[in-house]
């Protein structure tokens, strides 16, 4: 038996309390028993532990091998792009723009409460499980930065888009108030209450009831506006200044969203239907047409280098289609296919299940006594060639099911970012202030450009300011009550979150000047002055984890006695 030395000795004593950053401070033959016996080392623990596989996949590990596994992780993180971007593109956005018309929202109110919402909830959710309140703040603020100055400046610079005015200023006022606020809270008492901590959710719900009280009311004036239009046509009389005026002001629907609407809904239907047809008319071969991953006219149509990322990434499209039903009004039948969408009913509420509790339940059975009559009975009542009147009750099933894997992509996204940082010696403050931001915010990323990218710029700049909006409160505000309520809290400062503040607060400054400069249109300029925006930022922090400069955070002082 090979005898242990002291610093293992030592290791072995104090696994409960040591930090994993410490793996990369001592011989390479200790680390891999170190990462299996060390508390902290769980915290990378995805649905794999990516540090166990970086420096326990040899017996003798070196620096060379640790680079090689990092460049294999990169591939896996560009795949895990990829794979956000079909759900992105085929399910989540045609569900979120169905949920949207079905609700007559406009393209902000959506893009503030669906999308948002949607898109931040796994961030929010995320931090739940953190005890520092102090790397919470700096990660929120860090992503919040990201999210509008990227996401936002993509957006711009791709697909220029005119912003409601009155909306974008409300948003723009509310995450500084809100910022403000808690930064004040947490700088001068060091700590957040529970009363503070409710002001702040407070402060949300107030921004979310005009928002939605806004849309009503400009909703009904659409139709008014609508009403008056027709009867002026008719009469030949000419359109007063008021009605010219207001309709001007309503941004409600832009001019691609009037082109979206000429797609009669209704046709694209029954486009397919027949009376004389029976109601299981070609049941198997729509299933299967359904159901392939790769489209044979694209395929045709598509040269070699397309054709092999199609073969790669056909697996993750065949899981996806078997397990999200698709809805979307644009197109035939709205994505109806009978038999696909009923083993849709049985499956899909067992994967969630299953991926939330990550064992067999009993909860599953008591789910296959509900699915399995339900989908029996929309077998039983439901045409091949016509989508059934409540096929919209589908998009819960989709809208669930691309969350649920856009979150477990983030998730191995953000793992396997940290590990890389943890590989080249990056301290903790540093990664949550830059780059585990990036496998958090991925999925925004893509999900906020696929959406623009098909008409909808409004609603993804929308999105780019509430949804980190929203995660930023609602993290802020339940993440400091519930570790007061555990007796858990801890709040002490670290050097980049005053950092990360100050470049918040210099971002949605700038976001609002240049919309009152640009009239609130998001030209090419714009994109590229968030990215230059966001590179001093990381250019500041880098130098900062260099010690060549000082951060905005205050010296301790040690007094000497």
């Amino acid at each position: 038996m090979v005898e242990k030395n002291d610093l293992e000795l030592s290791f072995e004593k104090h696994k409960d309390e040591l930090s994993c950053s410490n793996v990369m401070k001592i011989p390479y033959e200790m680390r891999c028993n170190f990462i299996k016996t060390t508390k902290n080392c769980d915290k990378f623990l995805g649905v794999t532990n990516y540090l166990k596989f970086v420096e326990c996949s040899k017996k003798d590990t070196s620096r060379i091998d640790e680079i090689l596994s990092c460049c294999g992780l990169a591939v896996l993180f560009f795949y895990l792009v990829l794979f956000v971007a079909i759900v992105a593109d085929r399910f989540y956005s045609p569900a979120l723009k169905a949920t949207a018309k079905k609700m007559h929202m406009s393209e902000h109110l959506a893009g503030v409460t669906l999308l948002a919402v949607g898109n931040s909830t796994s961030d929010f959710l995320g931090q739940m499980q953190s005890t520092h309140i102090d790397q919470v703040f700096t990660y929120m603020m860090a992503n919040a930065i990201l999210v509008t100055l990227i996401s936002g400046g993509l957006v711009c610079y791709l697909w220029p888009t005119q912003l409601p005015k009155y909306e974008t200023v409300r948003t723009l006022l509310f995450f500084m108030l809100g910022a403000v606020s808690v930064e004040y809270m947490y700088t001068t008492d060091s700590s957040i209450s529970v009363i503070e901590c409710s002001l702040i959710i407070f402060l949300y719900i107030v921004y979310l009831i005009i928002e939605i009280i806004e849309g009503y009311i400009e909703k009904v004036a659409d139709r008014g506006i609508v009403i008056l239009e027709s009867r002026m046509q008719y009469s030949h009389a000419p359109r007063s200044p008021r009605s010219t005026s207001i309709r001007r002001s309503s941004t409600s629907f832009s001019s691609k969203e009037k082109e979206r609407n000429t797609i009669n809904t209704q046709a694209t239907r029954m486009v397919d239907y027949r009376v004389a047809n029976p109601k299981n008319e070609l049941l198997l071969e729509g299933f299967v047409e359904t159901i392939q991953p790769i489209e044979e006219e694209y395929w045709r149509n598509s040269g070699y280098a397309v054709r092999v990322a199609l073969l790669i990434l056909a697996p993750l499209v065949f899981f996806c289609k078997l397990l999200m039903p698709i809805v979307n009004l644009e197109s035939r039948r709205h994505g109806w296919s009978k038999l696909l969408n009923c083993i849709q009913i049985v499956i899909t509420p067992l994967f969630v299940t299953g991926v939330v509790s990550m064992r067999f339940s009993l909860v599953m059975c008591f789910q296959l006594l509900i699915t399995v009559p339900v989908a029996l009975a929309v077998f039983k009542n439901s045409r091949t060639d016509l989508p059934p009147p409540y096929h919209f009750g589908f998009v819960i099933l989709s809208y669930v099911g691309s969350i649920l894997l856009l979150y477990i992509c983030t998730n191995e996204m953000n793992e396997i970012l940290n590990v890389v940082g943890l590989v080249f010696g990056l301290s903790a403050e540093f990664i949550a202030s830059t780059i585990s931001c990036w496998g958090s915010s991925m999925c925004t990323i893509v999900i906020n450009c696929v959406l623009a990218q098909h008409g909808y710029g409004a609603m993804a700049i929308a999105a780019s300011y509430a949804g980190p909006y929203f995660s930023f409160i609602m993290a802020m505000g339940f993440v400091p009550a519930y570790r007061h309520v555990l007796g858990t809290y801890s709040g002490s400062a670290n050097g980049f979150y005053l950092v990360a503040y100050v470049f918040l607060i210099i971002s949605l400054s700038s976001s609002l000047i240049w919309s009152l400069l640009f009239n609130f249109y998001g030209r090419r300029s714009v994109g590229i002055y968030n990215f230059i925006i966001y590179m001093l930022y990381i250019i500041y922090c880098a130098l900062c984890e260099m010690e060549l400069i000082h951060s905005y955070a205050l010296d301790s002082e040690i007094k000497i006695v």
